[in-house]
């Protein structure tokens, strides 16, 4: 059979999972792709035998052959022009599980792994319907329920790097929370030996302000992220709903952010920087304790005239320059977040990725006491230094800036006539040390429902 690469195109154009792709894309797919014939009664994949191709049918009719624990055919599904087979396989890296024949003499274009894959390191987008693909299969009946140990339940959320599952941990009898890194990372060389160096690191953070990853897993072509599942609602949720925070709910919340970089900056022999501070990755629960999510996962955004939203806003000027970078890129967006909590605005907006980009690298930002005059000096100060496009220049010193987000370094205790404080003081205790406690203390007091708030206040050397 020989079609044109612009026939092959429009073809390709028609299958349901590739219709939302730009033509150029499905161009680029037409090219790497070879044509396959088969006769009425034809095996188009075996059950057992390695998935190696993707196939898009062109014309005829296949029947899907799902097996029992016994091998006998429990299940029959009928594909016809327009739908895929194999992709599954194909993706997880793994044997065919049930026998594909052909119904009537078919036509098929397929994909080989190699260029498969070329296709998936080359567009984000055409991984982005690959991980649709794969997670429209997650936690369904009769889909894939499993990663490692952990049962898959149901699917909680979505966002442009993963996908976060239910799931419950047979051995602990708890729940977790699973986050699978989309293709588009699992995919990315340079982002994955990053995030291969960095996992361990990752599962060692402790703190009572950074969520807890119990252990990273490689399965299904990807890495999955077994954490604690949260209660609460993300900073951005709240923002959206209620508008700006006061210049005290502001320093609650970014002290504790705060204490949890810092920790994390400083942990393991490198430490270890965030790089996507942001709203969303701020978990707040009903006692306004805070949950630091997503380290090691951030990536750059794709370069060019395109809608953003969300996560550029806060990226500093030397992950733009692709320079290299450390804590104080946290530091950046520690305040464009501060910016944006107290005036609901963030320092820089634009109706394109490239000009957004273009006025953080180069742009003075707009003076926070004009959006919020009732703003103290010095926090006035640490906004504009976090701000500063030179990394130099930039406010890092985290004593002095847990002392400008909690002023004062001795602790005064106000409390309302229904409220009863326990204060418990650590010396010459580490946070990793100090954490273990405070976590065990904070899950009794939600397993018996009490209404609580655990603030973590550090002394200040007066001679600084």
């Amino acid at each position: 059979m020989s079609i044109g690469t612009d026939e092959i195109t429009l073809i390709l154009s028609g299958v349901e999972i590739l219709q939302d792709l730009d033509v150029e894309i499905i161009h680029d797919i037409a090219q790497l792709t070879q044509s396959a014939e088969f006769r009425k009664g034809d095996m188009v994949v075996e059950a057992g035998q390695m998935g190696e191709r993707i196939y898009f049918i062109f014309e005829g009719r296949v029947e899907v052959q799902i097996p029992d624990a016994d091998g006998e055919v429990k299940n029959r599904i009928q594909l016809k022009k327009g739908e895929v087979v194999g992709e599954i396989s194909l993706l997880i890296n793994s044997t065919y599980s049930a026998d594909i024949v052909a119904l009537s003499d078919t036509t098929a274009f397929y994909l080989d792994r190699q260029h498969f894959r070329e296709l998936i390191e080359k567009h984000p987008e055409f991984a982005e319907v690959m991980s649709q693909l794969m997670t429209s299969r997650m936690a369904q009946n009769g889909g894939i329920n499993q990663v490692g140990k952990y049962e898959l339940r149901s699917k909680l959320g979505e966002g442009s790097m993963s996908t976060v599952f239910n799931a419950w941990d047979p051995e602990l009898e708890r729940e977790v929370a699973i986050k699978m890194l989309k293709y588009k990372l699992a995919y990315n060389e340079k982002f994955l030996r990053r995030f291969e160096q960095e996992a361990k690191t990752i599962a060692s953070l402790n703190h009572p302000n950074i969520v807890n990853v119990f252990e990273i897993i490689n399965e299904f072509s990807t890495r999955f992220i077994v954490m604690e599942k949260l209660h609460g609602q993300d900073l951005a949720a709240i923002l959206s709903d209620k508008g700006a925070f006061t210049l005290v709910e502001t320093r609650e919340i970014l002290a504790q952010v705060a204490g949890a970089l810092q920790y994390a900056h400083n942990h393991g022999e490198k430490g270890i920087v965030h790089r996507d501070i942001k709203p969303s990755n701020i978990v707040i629960d009903a006692y306004g304790n805070i949950k630091l999510t997503d380290f090691g996962i951030a990536s750059p955004p794709q370069d060019g005239d395109v809608n953003i939203e969300g996560t550029p806003s806060y990226l500093a000027p030397e992950i733009i320059n692709g320079d290299l970078l450390d804590g104080r890129a946290d530091i950046y967006a520690l305040g464009v977040m501060a910016f944006h909590m107290l005036t609901t605005s963030l320092p820089f907006s634009a109706s394109t990725l490239g000009k957004l980009l273009k006025m953080q690298v180069s742009q003075k930002p707009p003076d926070i006491r004009n959006a919020c005059p009732d703003i103290d000096e010095d926090f006035a100060e640490f906004i504009e230094s976090a701000l500063s496009k030179e990394p130099d220049d930039r406010i890092s010193d985290w004593n002095k800036i847990r002392k400008i987000l909690k002023p004062s370094s001795d602790f005064h205790l106000k409390l309302d006539p229904d409220e009863l404080a326990v204060i418990i003081r650590f010396r010459d205790t580490s946070y990793q040390q100090s954490a273990s406690f405070i976590n065990a203390m904070q899950k009794l007091l939600q397993e018996e429902d009490i209404n609580h708030q655990i603030e973590m206040h550090r002394g200040v050397d007066e001679a600084e």
